[in-house]
């Protein structure tokens, strides 16, 4: 029998332990700001993987066999970094050439990064994409690192006033635009590429951003934002080889328990970095076990069929919501990654779509905000989790502003087709994803 002190509840209440409010569980729903509970909800469907997932079944059952040792170990520096390795390992980097620093949240592990660039910088300019497409404290974190003013943060806009994307090519020549002035002038810039945006893009393009770099090559430092690691893993290593510091998380993506994150950084160039970061508390190690185990997961299946699949997945979804008068689906092109063009990962996986009430009126934020805390809650018809309201655009003398939900295919969703490589798995796949579309659209009526 499992000694007492290390119960479910118990472990439950260890993975929410965290200095960020957000990851406290609220006593009367027992949920976290995100929705999102300490304990696995296997009756909820997760398509909610750009913001939280609960723990799988299969990586509780670990945090079973680990809680005990980690709680009970008095010098956890160690632990932290055996799993540092061990993620360097699953990823496929080699400890020699790589390092991984471990933190608690992905804008933890920005920071940081924004910190050891800076020590090849003087007097830096920061460039990013815009706030509504990044991790609501991302901005604030790489500021406080660079210790940048406000008017030294340079926003590369993702969407337009109104809401709509901005083409790959445009955004592109945008962040030239914005970005040569300052380079000429002989100033320092950190440019942040954020490899998968809350709806999905890559910001810059990773093609302007090397050609930049080769132009600049001792004023335009980068560090890639990949805290979705909605990327296929050999990128990765390419951001690294090209001298590019990468955060990212175990969560969102790949599904493990929010609030993991890590630095990955190549030796060659950040040799001082080593294990200066703390070390962490019993939850984040622990949701860094839980984290592993899903990436372990990812990992050992075969990716080669998995961009028909994305493709087959997109078209198919487009066609059976477009005549769905309270759904309107934002059409997601391919994305622009340069070489390498047959990986899965130029799909995308995250679709952001828009409700209308029975007035005809797009639904806002409250009301968007309700149906993503009811859905998983058991009523009537399926249970599940979209990803939480991002804010598209309007307002400000743009008409009302526009706020989407967000379908999100995660790893935990997609590892089934890659399992069984069955175009059957993937059918199902989308029938589950329109029953919950559906009670969507009728839940919203209710409350629009």
């Amino acid at each position: 029998m499992r000694n007492r002190q290390f119960t479910d509840q118990r472990i439950a209440h260890w993975l929410a332990e965290d200095a960020d409010l957000r990851l406290h569980l609220d006593p009367e729903t027992g949920v976290n700001a995100y929705g999102v509970p300490p304990f696995p909800q296997e009756e909820v469907g997760e398509w909610g993987s750009a913001t939280a997932s609960a723990v799988s079944q299969a990586s509780f059952q670990v945090l079973r066999q680990w809680a005990p040792m980690v709680a009970e170990n008095p010098d956890r520096r160690p632990i932290q970094e055996n799993l540092a390795r061990e993620l360097l390992r699953v990823m496929g980097l080699d400890a020699v050439h790589y390092g991984a620093n471990l933190y608690s949240s992905g804008s933890n592990a920005l920071s940081r990064g924004g910190q050891h660039v800076l020590g090849q910088m003087k007097n830096p300019l920061l460039i990013l994409c815009q706030g509504s497409e990044t991790g609501s404290r991302v901005p604030e974190a790489l500021r406080d690192a660079l210790g940048c003013t406000m008017a030294e943060v340079i926003s590369l806009p993702v969407r337009t006033e109104v809401g709509d994307l901005i083409p790959a090519a445009l955004r592109d020549d945008l962040c030239w635009t914005q970005a040569v002035h300052w380079l000429k002038s002989g100033r320092q810039v950190l440019l942040v590429l954020t490899d998968g945006t809350k709806t999905g893009q890559v910001v810059p393009g990773v093609d302007c951003t090397r050609e930049m770099v080769a132009r600049y090559p001792e004023q335009l430092h980068v560090l890639v934002d990949a805290c979705q690691l909605r990327v296929a893993w050999s990128r990765v290593k390419d951001y690294l080889d090209w001298g590019w510091p990468v955060a990212i998380t175990g969560s969102k993506f790949v599904g493990g328990p929010p609030f993991s994150g890590a630095l990955l950084y190549p030796r060659a160039r950040y040799q001082d970095v080593g294990w200066d970061g703390p070390v962490l508390g019993l939850g984040a190690l622990l949701r860094w076990v839980s984290a592993l185990t899903e990436m372990k997961r990812w990992h050992v299946v075969p990716k080669e069929e998995l961009g028909r699949y994305l493709a087959r997945f997109q078209a198919a979804l487009e066609q059976r919501v477009e005549g769905w008068p309270a759904l309107t689906l934002e059409s997601m092109p391919g994305l622009e990654r340069g070489s390498d063009p047959d990986l899965w990962d130029v799909r995308p996986t995250i679709f952001p779509f828009e409700l209308r009430g029975p007035t005809g009126r797009l639904l806002e934020r409250g009301a968007l905000e309700a149906l993503y805390r009811r859905l998983p809650q058991a009523g009537a018809g399926v249970r599940g989790r979209w990803g939480q309201p991002v804010r598209l655009g309007g307002g400000g003398g743009q008409g009302p502003e526009r706020w989407a939900l967000r379908l999100c295919l995660g790893a935990r969703l997609l590892i089934p087709w890659l399992e069984t490589l069955s175009d059957d798995c993937v059918t199902q796949t989308l029938d589950r994803c329109l029953e919950l579309l559906d009670r969507t659209v009728v839940e919203a009526a209710r409350i629009g």
